[in-house]
């Protein structure tokens, strides 16, 4: 199989097990998200392609979530985690301005930057602690938004 077709089917995979929590209401995963993403069983081959797919899942999300979430959706939503991430509020808002303004960019089709360059930005202003919950921070508010469409739906 070829480098694109083996992330796009990880990246599927992933995006049904992610959002199959919300859809079951299923909160307090242990761990956090990127044992979802990427399968303990198959990490050792796909490791070559995490960075990849993490981009790519993240950008699906947002795709997906550009076209029904709305500006008063993003304004009212309060951060929850499902995974028992309990990052610190600083994080948190930074988290929400990556995930706000790629989603924005999505809708009115204007290139955004990877969400791993978008983390990295931040690696000045936390601790190595903190930002090792920047990844399952920005899921969460992903998938915080994923119920509120799924609700409206």
């Amino acid at each position: 199989m070829d480098k694109k077709t083996i992330i796009n089917q990880v990246v599927n995979q992933a995006y049904s097990d992610l959002t199959g929590l919300v859809d079951f209401r299923v909160a307090g995963i242990i761990g956090g998200y990127f044992e979802m993403i990427i399968h303990e069983s198959k990490l050792e081959e796909l490791i070559p392609y995490a960075d990849d797919i993490i981009n790519t899942l993240y950008d699906k999300f947002c795709v997906n979530l550009s076209k029904s979430i709305k500006d008063d959706d993003v304004e009212f939503t309060m951060y929850k985690s499902f995974c028992y991430n309990k990052p610190n509020e600083d994080l948190i808002d930074d988290c929400f301005k990556i995930v706000n303004i790629d989603i924005k960019n999505k809708q009115s089709d204007k290139e955004s930057t990877t969400l791993l360059k978008s983390l990295s930005s931040l690696q000045t202003k936390y601790s190595e602690e903190d930002m090792e919950k920047s990844l399952n921070t920005i899921f969460d508010i992903l998938l915080d938004y994923y119920s509120i469409v799924k609700i409206t739906k």
